[in-house]
């Protein structure tokens, strides 16, 4: 027996699929879902005492209809006397703009604030359509246009689902605001390099025994590839995906689950980052749903960004870390950000070794790194200019990795890499990869596997000559280069 109800709502899907029917059915039922939505508009609901019981009574108020998807849009508005607006953007959940409640008066006392709670959420309920990026960077946009001030600069700041659905409208509609603040930014990574992070075991600081961590290393990397397996199969979310009166007639009405699949399905490694306004990442340092690694994979991409990390804090730092979070926006929000400086030529004669060990950590500058047989490799903020690795487990993290025209040489290992620049090109023999914030330099090909590679690709850039290509994705390579099969 189904008993999860969206595992039954998937099943039910599938089974639809797999009927033969008219080929006009689906014709059918768009049509009767499009009359539904082309009736008359929406009248917008009055606000009662009893909806703004948890709001102060200083704010102003109103739930209007939003003119491109006629939705209601419940909007908050404090700070009026002052010129330049910061919009908020909140993320999942039933709370939607009272998850700024404690951030808000801090803000008031020198900007003028816009509060939203997104159509389906909190005071915005009653409008049906896929809660997607896409059409919610609708809805900011009729909103930064028509609240504002004039003449007036536009600071974004979005929380959780908010910050992704922010980055998107940044994205789309360059120069409509100043300053980009995204918090706990979640959905931004591909959904199998998400998976794996939040099941990974934190042995970086681990004091266990040598020989149990080897174990466990092989352990978590065994549940790796499985993960890996599973974001190049069949995705039965996908079903919901291709027809919108479907979507709509199913799960259009369950919030919470229709705005995370339409997240989970936006690929945001196909952006194009470089027309971002300056931005700020606050992060809570322990954040299990939108891990710490999303923000410095962000921080690569990003042309002029900066991150600041609450330690201690989770997914929701304006709460549990209240007065550091406000000022670190009041901060964030009155500085702007630098392009990061590269790195000088690195002319190091040193060489790193690892063989047959754990828990090795290599940092600094190095002319030869060679890695051979060792489970649990850090290469962290590192210039190397000849990198080989064999029959290891390496993650790396903010480095420079390879020289021009040379290759590094990848076998049968696993190699986890964030905010890391390679020159020159990897081959690759019966190994995994997981990039995420990671730019290739180089001549196509850039990227060769021997045999049998498995890649899991996040906010990945390769650059070459003649062109620059964005990539995200789950990835099968056999004797190929990853270029021929884009």
């Amino acid at each position: 027996m189904v008993k999860s109800p969206l595992l039954l709502l998937l099943l039910m899907v599938s089974l639809l699929w797999a009927i033969p029917v008219p080929a006009s059915w689906f014709n059918d039922i768009s049509k009767q879902v499009g009359a539904i939505d082309n009736q008359k508009p929406l009248m917008v609901e009055p606000l009662t005492a009893a909806e703004l019981t948890d709001y102060p009574a200083g704010y102003q108020f109103e739930r209007v209809i939003v003119p491109s998807h006629q939705a209601p849009l419940f909007v908050l508005q404090a700070g009026l006397e002052h010129s330049d607006t910061v919009v908020l953007i909140h993320g999942l959940g039933d709370l939607a703009s009272k998850d700024w409640l404690t951030v808000i008066p801090a803000l008031a006392k020198q900007y003028h604030v816009v509060a939203i709670d997104l159509p389906g959420f909190g005071l915005s309920q009653g409008a049906v359509f896929t809660y997607s990026p896409k059409e919610y960077a609708k809805v900011i946009d009729w909103v930064v246009s028509r609240y504002r001030h004039p003449d007036a600069q536009v600071h974004l700041v979005g929380h959780s689902m908010g910050a992704a659905i922010s980055l998107y409208y940044a994205s789309q509609y360059p120069g409509n605001v100043e300053q980009l603040v995204l918090v706990d930014a979640a959905g931004i990574l591909d959904r199998t390099a998400y998976l794996k992070q939040i099941s990974k075991r934190n042995m970086a600081n681990s004091e266990l025994p040598q020989g149990f961590r080897r174990l466990l290393a092989r352990v978590d990397n065994f549940a790796d590839k499985i993960l890996e397996k599973t974001g190049t199969g069949f995705d039965p979310t996908q079903l919901l995906s291709r027809n919108e009166s479907i979507r709509n007639m199913t799960i259009g009405e369950q919030t919470n689950t229709n705005a995370a699949l339409a997240l989970m399905e936006q690929n945001f490694s196909v952006l194009n980052y470089q027309q971002m306004p300056a931005t700020q990442l606050i992060w809570g340092a322990d954040d299990q749903v939108a891990p710490l690694r999303t923000a410095q994979a962000l921080l690569h991409i990003l042309p002029r960004a900066q991150l600041r990390v609450i330690d201690g804090a989770g997914h929701v730092p304006m709460k549990s870390h209240q007065r550091i979070f406000n000022q670190m926006l009041l901060t964030s929000l009155a500085s702007t950000p630098l392009a990061r400086e590269q790195g000088s030529e690195n002319q190091s004669k040193r060489i790193g070794k690892c063989y047959q060990d754990s828990q090795q950590y290599f940092s600094g500058h190095y002319d030869q790194l060679i890695i051979d047989d060792c489970k649990l490799v850090f290469v962290d903020d590192a210039d190397v200019n000849e990198l080989t690795i064999s029959d290891s487990i390496v993650t790396i993290k903010s480095s420079r990795i390879g020289v021009p025209l040379n290759k590094m040489m990848i076998t049968r290992s696993t190699i986890s890499a964030t905010d890391t620049h390679f020159l020159g090109g990897i081959n690759s023999t019966q190994s995994r990869f997981d990039l995420a914030g990671v730019t290739f330099w180089g001549s196509s090909p850039v990227f060769i596997s021997q045999a049998s590679t498995r890649l899991v690709l996040s906010l990945v850039r390769i650059h070459t000559p003649t062109h620059i290509t964005r990539l995200g994705g789950s990835y099968v390579l056999a004797s190929e280069s990853l270029e021929s099969v884009l």
